[in-house]
């Protein structure tokens, strides 16, 4: 299971600062109320919002990392309630050596950054920085519209004015007839490939070594692997 002082930051980003998370309240939370919580946090500080709340784009960048972060985290911890928990071996990031660990990772596949998470290797604050560090970097997909010759930046305007929290630029554009499907593919394809990978981030700031790096970039890779061969089943 995870930390609870984990759980109990994830519960103050979701659900405000007035929340005074406990095990009672943990045992109490369901699905619903995370989805309703999130939408009405989302409809705030979503980036593609920034300039109508008021806020920055890197604040507005920053917080819905966090509140996506914290909304996943206790998903993860509501699917953990229904099942025993296990023992895990984990890497140590000092010497990438496997020591017996009482966290479980969830049978789900795992991005790298929720993985070192679950795996202890890495603590809430760097775990949101890697993700904003790393959607800082990405280039958005009307920006990549414009540069490749799909959109205009007056379309650009119309789609950002039109899409919701709930609606991505992508299926927006499409919907609106900006875009084709193929188009929203590519674009996406585009913005995958020139994204960051988040591992560098670790490294870069002395968390892991490159040869901690591969070990552990192998063993998400297998986790996930094995949750894809069951769901298969």
């Amino acid at each position: 299971m995870k930390r609870e002082s984990d759980l109990f930051v994830a519960c103050r980003i979701l659900f405000g600062p007035n929340v005074k998370p406990s095990n009672g309240f943990l045992d109490y939370l369901q699905e619903e109320g995370i989805t309703s919580a999130f939408r009405q946090r989302a409809m705030k500080i979503h980036p593609d919002k920034a300039m109508l709340s008021g806020y920055s784009l890197e604040k507005c960048q920053k917080e819905f990392v966090a509140l996506q972060t914290a909304c996943e985290i206790l998903r993860e911890y509501i699917t953990s309630r229904k099942r025993p928990i296990t023992r895990q071996k984990k890497v140590s990031p000092q010497n990438g050596t496997h020591v017996s660990g009482n966290g479980s990772l969830p049978k789900t596949e795992l991005p790298f950054g929720r993985f070192l998470f679950h795996m202890g290797i890495i603590g809430w604050g760097q775990l949101v920085k890697a993700l904003v560090w790393q959607k800082s970097g990405r280039p958005k997909i009307g920006e990549l519209g414009v540069k490749y010759g799909y959109l205009d930046r007056n379309s650009v305007g119309i789609i950002l004015k039109k899409s919701g929290f709930k609606r991505t630029f992508g299926l927006t554009a499409y919907k609106l007839g900006f875009l084709t499907k193929y188009e929203v593919r590519s674009l996406l394809y585009l913005q995958r490939r020139q994204q960051k990978r988040i591992g560098q981030f670790f490294v870069e700031n002395g968390i892991l070594s490159r040869v901690e790096l591969e070990v552990l970039l192998g063993q998400c890779k297998k986790h996930n692997s094995t949750i894809q061969r069951i769901a298969q089943r």
